[in-house]
């Protein structure tokens, strides 16, 4: 040791150090400090949170988040389901029984989602087919609501059966919106099948730029937005499954009033095997509210960068 430190105050390299110590002190050194270091990678591998390699991507230029369903499915993190029944199933039109997971717990799974205004935050289902209905996360989270992934029903190897609605065969799978208490009836409630994405948008950059200034249009907007927007959208907002009816022609820049008002009272007496259904809820005047709201958004063309 003497032949390190010549002086006191002489200083020393940790190279010099480690050659000077017998060759059995230096190895359980060297081991020590490798181990130390391997430590400390490892922790901070466990530092990093779960949903930061999970399939829920921040988008900074949205300010959105997207949960990835069937990524999630294909990870094996959509485990364990309970059993669920639905006394009165709204697509099935009977009592259903599935096997079904709290969608509050996939949710909570992840903090960005956790760390959101709930009563500023809008929810987008997003369906392979191009169906995309939305509702508020506030009402969301305060019922029973379960992702559903698999019909108890189904044949032995299989999670769903597909079934008939307006003549056509539909496909549940991957997933489907349930709840356990909200009323079937009630069209604030959003039950969509043939689910894969779910985005969480703010409420301001989803629907403000829809909302109408001139107030006499608001209840054919509050119209639209219930019984329209799952499928169709205005400016790119809204569902896929039907055309977009403001841009780059608003609809009824190229149909009549008279023909577009009967064509959304009975969609299938203009188009053989058309999947629009009809609209059996609302009024006449209601359609009415509905058209001269979409008629008045033709002064408001341009389309979303989504």
């Amino acid at each position: 040791m003497n032949r390190i430190f010549k002086t006191k105050y002489q200083p020393v390299s940790f190279a010099s150090l480690f050659h000077s110590l017998p060759q059995w002190f230096s190895f359980i050194l060297l081991g020590s400090l490798l181990a130390c270091s391997s430590q400390t990678q490892e922790n901070q591998k466990e530092a990093i949170p779960k949903d930061t390699i999970s399939q829920t991507t921040p988008n900074t230029s949205t300010d959105t988040l997207q949960i990835d369903l069937v990524a999630l499915k294909e990870k094996g993190q959509l485990q364990p389901a309970e059993t669920i029944t639905i006394p009165h199933d709204p697509v099935f039109l009977k009592s259903k029984t599935f096997k079904a997971i709290p969608l509050q717990t996939i949710l909570n799974t992840f903090s960005s989602v956790r760390r959101l205004d709930a009563s500023q935050t809008q929810v987008i289902f997003e369906c392979e087919d191009g169906y995309s209905p939305s509702m508020p996360l506030q009402q969301l989270i305060q019922t029973k609501v379960y992702l559903a992934t698999q019909d108890t029903e189904a044949p032995k190897g299989e999670e769903w059966v597909p079934i008939k609605k307006n003549g056509h065969e539909t496909k549940i799978a991957p997933f489907y919106i349930v709840y356990t208490e909200a009323d079937p009836k009630d069209n604030s409630y959003k039950w969509p099948y043939n689910l894969v994405r779910i985005r969480l948008v703010p409420v301001s950059s989803e629907l403000t730029v829809l909302f109408p200034k001139d107030e006499r249009m608001v209840k054919g907007y509050n119209l639209f937005h219930t019984n329209c927007f799952t499928c169709h959208s205005i400016n790119g907002i809204g569902g896929k499954m039907g055309p977009e009816l403001n841009y780059p022609k608003n609809v009824t820049e190229y149909w009549q009033p008279e023909h577009l008002k009967a064509f959304v009272k009975n969609p299938s007496s203009y188009r053989n095997d058309c999947k629009m259904p009809t609209l059996s809820n609302i009024s006449d005047a209601d359609i009415i509210a509905i058209i001269q709201y979409i008629g008045y958004m033709k002064d408001f063309k341009t389309l979303a960068n989504r």
